[in-house]
């Protein structure tokens, strides 16, 4: 169990970013379904599939926050228990604690009391009241010794806006996809509910980027600390998504002042740029957790990065196809003693990376950027009809995978010493290979949908999830190199990558069910976005 702990901060940021999401998404449901549907819209024969399946989108929300809490304060307690050798009694009065219990009870009883129905009563908000305190109860305000109030009513402001934008966005585009045969008095109320929501959207951004802004001063106070800290780069990360998600609502926001916004299909192309602006929405919600797993940067002044020294390692340099031997690399602890050091003392369990293990590492980036340059060339390629071959672009993955497997960890299975399943008990280990089945699950697919073996337009859209979900994730993904600053330069080419990974996914989702000029700007994107991936590989490096 202590070995798996070992990556205990993954593990907090995914569980703290699954309950600022589900979080999200509860408190703009209940916004949504409160203020912004027209009345006439529930009496509706037309949009009878909308209430049954808001109601379940509600209850998703909220049965996962209370999961969520439960695993977030077990885990939590076990980690401090075994590290500090406090027991139950003394940490059930922590502020983990006792906001856990808050957003627990108060998603138990929002379940219990959905059986009135979908929420459409204003009394309803009272639940978005404990839903907001006990987040902002265990934010970087709370526990800063010094403007503490200001600090937390901005958190609060931010993660709100976020709630109503983001968090409600699920909501219009399930009134907007659940409309049957239309009519013009049914196509009015729903522009009716379309401009509510923009009208709040706008409003909730103002307020997400002045607060946002306000903290990120605060929490920073120079640009050496947002250039040279962990976290001023998920900083960056942060407001580089929210950048593209706002360039996507402003397309919607201009077709919904459209004087011609009053028909099918221009709310049919509404829902469309909505679903990228969900799906990158909600990746930059688990930016924000990672971000609050990390002290603020204003709080890091030693072993800050320079500009220099980013330049010198971020300078392009023809990339390294030499590999030390497997025998050159330090010898493998067994598992047994790896667990043993780590219960003993976590930091001598993480020893520096040697030169051997460098150019180990830098041999199988360059690699892997070599196979994923290709393939973003070979996907535009495909485009013309005189290349037909190239749209097997796909099965270049497949190499990838395998060289993965093989290379991504030289010390279990099978060139390493540690069996097959006892390498998953390390959290890195662990995450390769998760990543591998990332890869052969949307090769399959996205070559049967290249050469039209599948036509099933579910099918397509396996590639542009994957590739948005192994994006998101690699936003979480670290190595330990036992040097600050090496690590930061590496999270630097990770967070580069996790980034392109993000915005190929939901542009080839967008050209697959977008339309009119938008579909053809992302049909370009998406393969850039994998040439640019290669490129950062080509030119990684870990000294």
């Amino acid at each position: 169990m202590l070995w798996f702990l070992r990556d205990y901060p993954l593990a907090a940021v995914l569980l703290r970013a699954a309950t600022l999401a589900f979080d999200s998404l509860l408190i703009g449901g209940i916004v949504f379904c409160t203020m912004l549907l027209p009345k006439s819209i529930s009496s509706s024969t037309t949009f009878s599939e909308f209430s049954p399946r808001a109601l379940r989108l509600l209850r998703i929300g909220a049965i996962g926050v209370a999961v969520a809490q439960v695993f977030f304060v077990v885990l939590d307690t076990a980690m401090l228990m075994s590290t500090s050798g406090l027991g139950v009694a003394e940490l059930y009065t922590a502020n983990y604690f006792l906001a856990g219990l808050l957003l627990f009870f108060t998603a138990v009883i929002f379940l219990w009391t959905t059986r009135l129905g979908l929420p459409r009563k204003l009394v309803w908000l009272l639940f978005v009241v404990p839903l907001m305190a006990a987040t902002v109860w265990t934010s970087h305000g709370a526990s800063r010794l010094e403007h503490q109030v200001p600090l937390m009513m901005l958190t609060g402001l931010h993660q709100l806006a976020v709630a109503l934008w983001i968090g409600g966005m699920p909501y219009l585009w399930l009134l907007i996809s659940s409309r049957g045969i239309e009519s013009a008095a049914e196509d009015e109320a729903a522009v009716q509910a379309v401009r509510r929501y923009s009208s709040m959207a706008v409003a909730s951004v103002i307020v997400l980027v002045a607060a946002g802004v306000a903290m990120a001063w605060v929490y920073t106070q120079s640009w050496s600390a947002v250039y040279g800290t962990g976290y001023g780069v998920v900083l960056v990360a942060k407001s580089i998504m929210l950048a593209v998600v706002l360039v996507l609502g402003a397309g919607n926001f201009l077709l919904i002042r459209d004087r011609r916004f009053h028909s099918s299909p221009w709310l049919l192309r509404i829902a469309q740029f909505s679903e990228a602006e969900i799906g990158i929405g909600f990746t930059i919600i688990l930016a924000a957790a990672s971000l609050t797993a990390q002290p603020p940067a204003i709080d890091l002044v030693q072993n800050r990065l320079t500009l220099p020294e980013i330049s010198a390692r971020m300078t392009p340099r023809w990339p390294s196809f030499s590999t030390p031997s497997v025998r050159a690399l330090p010898a493998v602890q067994s598992m047994k003693v790896a667990i043993q050091t780590y219960a003993l003392s976590p930091d001598d369990a993480r020893a520096a990376n040697n030169k051997v293990e460098r150019e180990w590492s830098d041999y199988n980036h360059h690699w892997a950027g070599i196979v994923v340059l290709m393939a973003g060339l070979l996907a535009m390629l495909g485009r013309w009809d005189r290349a037909r071959w190239a749209r097997h672009w796909p099965l270049a993955f497949l190499g990838l995978a395998l060289f993965l497997f093989l290379r991504a960890d030289p010390e279990a299975w099978p060139l390493g010493p540690r069996g097959f399943w006892d390498s998953f008990y390390n959290p890195e280990d662990l995450q390769h290979r998760l990543f591998i089945l990332l890869i052969l699950s949307f090769v399959a697919f996205e070559w049967s949908v290249q050469t039209r073996r599948f036509r099933s337009s579910k099918a397509a859209l396996v590639f542009p999830a994957v590739c948005a979900l192994g994006g998101a994730l690699l936003l979480t993904h670290n190595h330990t190199l036992g040097n600050v600053k090496e690590e930061l330069l590496t999270e630097m080419s990770h967070t580069a990558i996790a980034l392109f990974a993000v915005f190929a996914g939901w542009t080839r989702w967008l050209e697959l069910r977008g339309s009119g000029r938008g579909k053809l700007i992302a049909a370009w994107v998406w393969p850039m976005c994998l040439v640019c991936i290669g490129l950062v590989l080509l030119n990684y490096r870990e000294a």
